[in-house]
């Protein structure tokens, strides 16, 4: 099996990537997505509550709350992180374990803070997923609930994109449209193939149980 971490910092396209990796059927862990899955769990939420019970109205979780008291205050946000992070590696061992099950040759984890808060022996290959300044700033910009404060609060938490690119195994630039970005992903996929994998115990040393 190859193990690839797919990264990039907010609004640099790696969402994108991650949707042509999987129409080409690759199957891919989306971190975002399961971190969203994690909010709705009734545990998570009563552990959320203990700790953060002001971002609760009407007994319902307000995200936007939620999303305001951690940006105000690290010590909150480390929290936060802290009651999730648990939950989503034990989501990432499960998920492996059944990609080798289903013999998965290449599987990729879409993880928007690989080099901050992640393992990068995990993966043969990390993918960086890169455009200029000027076209992330107009995209994160158009998005619910985002403005310059909140990008440049985001990106201070973020390792600066250069030095993100200098570490990458492999980039890809999103600023040049869709059609360049999914001939990346295609080439990427074709060099993939003629790659050799590694040992699945060698891989599952890096997911324990």
């Amino acid at each position: 099996m190859i193990v690839i971490g797919l990264t990039g910092s907010v609004g640099m396209g790696k969402t994108q990537v991650s949707k042509f990796f999987k129409k080409m059927n690759i199957d891919v862990f989306d971190s975002d997505y399961q971190v969203k899955l994690l909010y709705e769990k009734k545990n998570i939420i009563k552990e959320i509550k203990l700790y953060f019970p002001s971002a609760f109205s009407n007994n319902k979780l307000d995200k936007k709350i939620l999303a305001d008291i951690v940006f105000k205050e690290e010590k909150k946000l480390k929290l936060l992180e802290s009651l999730i992070h648990e939950n989503l590696k034990n989501k990432q061992k499960t998920w492996i374990r059944k990609k080798i099950r289903e013999k998965s040759k290449v599987v990729i984890f879409d993880v928007p803070l690989l080099y901050e808060k992640d393992n990068i022996k995990k993966y043969d290959y990390v993918i960086v997923v890169s455009c200029s300044k000027e076209i992330q700033k107009v995209r994160v910009l158009k998005r619910k609930n985002w403005n310059l404060i909140r990008l440049n609060y985001t990106l201070k938490k973020q390792l600066d994109n250069d030095l993100k690119k200098n570490m990458a195994d492999i980039i890809i630039k999103t600023d040049r449209g869709k059609n360049h970005t999914l001939n990346n992903v295609l080439n990427i996929i074709k060099f993939l193939s003629k790659s050799k994998p590694r040992n699945i115990n060698k891989v599952l040393s890096y997911f324990p149980i």
